[in-house]
């Protein structure tokens, strides 16, 4: 009898292994199908299915963070929600969520904002909710990849950024250098006006930055380009390869703003949805699409 049970023990456990083994079989095949599924050639892939090669992307530009397509895609207006990866060999190397703007939650990763798109569907923004993650954005996996393919491209750089008050005006300046090797054109308030350039931001902010309390808004009203979704080439100036434009904006704030330290936010606009993908070079320079955010302390003296 004891026989006869341990046979039966010996069998049973046998058969448990048998079943761990093709459990374990079936799991590596349904990771390696799933592995497979990924072109090797994609670098773009959106919902695990749909691939952009690089032959499908024209470039990306690092300063805003937007992916430019060859083409319009007439299927990215249909996104609501999803995923999306970039992907170097199979291998994914940098991921986040579509993500429509009506939802009430808050999305702790890279997301591209849809419901509707940011830009028309020849480009894709990448964004961070936070600024504070805005840094990474840009990681090394990333640019390594679309370097590789010759599709990165660095567009805008901010620096020189400061404040002064004399008598009654505050006046914010800021530096803008064109770090990519191809011309660009970038929207100009001394082209635009105040009122209008207004329209495409929230203009400046000042906070306190040991409590975050606001100090300073933006006043300027903003006046609306007619139709609101059209867009001239006059507003823009052309910014060569390398080279820097000063932009000062100066206000007549309500109350004195005292000297000392302040978290200034500004966020420098492009233009974006208004560009079609046949409008994107103009004389060989590529309109600027996006936008930067400067958030940083600044002293005013």
């Amino acid at each position: 009898m004891a026989w006869y049970l341990c046979e039966i023990s010996c069998l049973t456990n046998s058969s448990l292994a048998m079943k761990n083994y093709l459990i374990a079989g079936m799991t590596a095949l349904v990771i390696l199908t799933s592995c497979e599924k990924i072109d090797r050639d994609a670098v773009f892939v959106i919902n695990g299915k749909t691939e952009f090669t690089a032959d499908d992307i024209s470039l990306y530009d690092t300063s805003a963070h937007i992916l430019y397509l060859k083409r319009n895609h007439s299927e990215l207006d249909n996104i609501e929600r999803g995923t999306f990866a970039f992907y170097d060999k199979g291998e994914p190397v940098f991921s986040g969520e579509f993500w429509p703007g009506y939802l009430s939650s808050t999305p702790d990763g890279p997301v591209i904002m849809t419901f509707p798109l940011a830009l028309q569907n020849h480009a894709l923004k990448i964004e961070s909710w936070f600024d504070d993650q805005n840094s990474t954005l840009n990681n090394s996996r990333l640019t390594n990849l679309l370097e590789r393919h010759n599709l990165l491209h660095s567009g805008l750089a901010v620096s020189a950024v400061s404040a002064s008050v004399a008598g009654s005006e505050m006046a914010f300046s800021f530096t803008l250098t064109n770090m990519d090797d191809t011309d660009l054109l970038i929207l100009d308030p001394e082209k635009t006006g105040p009122g209008l350039f207004r329209f495409f931001t929230n203009g400046l902010y000042l906070y306190d930055p040991d409590n975050n309390d606001e100090v300073f808004a933006d006043y300027i009203h903003h006046s609306a380009p007619e139709p609101w979704n059209s867009w001239e080439i006059e507003w823009l100036t052309r910014l060569g390869a390398g080279e820097s434009k000063n932009f000062t904006f100066v206000y007549t704030p309500g109350i004195a703003i005292q000297p000392g330290e302040y978290r200034a936010s500004f966020g420098y606009p492009g233009l974006s949805y208004q560009v079609a993908h046949d409008e994107l070079f103009q004389d060989g320079a590529r309109v600027w699409l996006g936008g930067i955010k400067i958030n940083q302390l600044i002293t005013i003296l």
